[in-house]
């Protein structure tokens, strides 16, 4: 009868704070754990990056092959700067490899995150002896990594697509006007963008859930 009591009385004080004060303590937290943020933000950027110079590579080969002429496009394989009959194997190559580095990325968020959740057991166990509730703790941990994932994402579209652009007016010249489909583009920003962001959640996922299932008792007993 006394656990029901008490249960009814934590409930009760329980509180959960606005969005809007969950994203500034966010923002406060990735500015205070500024080299953690930047771990997570880096490989975000890398594997965005790369993920973006491969699609965007081969839109400006979709766009050499839709838009140029045959004689055109005969005499760029000819030159060696289309291989038609490697393309496949070499795309597959290249996809295998962004998963891979897709997946180097998942593992170092999901790390950092872990390391996040352990360096702030006092915190968390002092924010729910508060009255924090369990979907405040989710929401704070996940809006960290939403705004590093929406940064990493940014960054690494620009330096994807500089790296892409200037590779292509350095394999094409004068016909990178031509070949260039803006809406192939934009769909491959897109594509890049939504996951990077959705690879900064499924990797906070976890730390976020075991966060917000620590009994304050215990938070406020580690030595961490």
């Amino acid at each position: 009868m006394a656990d029901a009591d008490a249960k009814k009385i934590t409930a009760a004080r329980q509180k959960d704070l606005s969005f809007g004060k969950t994203v500034a303590i966010a923002w406060k937290n990735i500015r205070i754990r500024w080299l953690r943020s930047m771990l997570v933000t880096t490989s975000i950027v890398f594997s965005l990056a790369f993920l973006t110079y491969s699609l965007g590579s081969d839109v400006f080969v979709e766009g050499v092959m839709k838009n140029m002429s045959p004689e055109h496009i005969q005499k760029l394989v000819n030159t060696g700067v289309l291989n038609p009959a490697g393309a496949e194997s070499a795309k597959s190559a290249n996809m295998l490899m962004v998963v891979l580095a897709l997946l180097i990325c998942f593992v170092g968020i999901l790390n950092a995150m872990i390391m996040s959740v352990t360096e702030r057991f006092r915190e968390i166990g002092t924010m729910k002896c508060l009255g924090a509730l369990d979907s405040f703790i989710i929401k704070w941990f996940l809006l960290e990594t939403v705004m590093q994932g929406i940064i990493g994402s940014l960054i690494g579209l620009a330096v994807g697509f500089a790296v892409t652009f200037i590779g292509a007016w350095a394999t094409f010249g004068n016909i990178l006007g031509k070949i260039i489909l803006p809406d192939r583009l934009l769909t491959v920003a897109g594509i890049c963008f939504i996951t990077g962001v959705a690879l900064a959640v499924l990797g906070a996922l976890y730390p976020a859930w075991q966060a917000a299932k620590m009994l304050p008792s215990h938070a406020m007993r580690s030595e961490l």
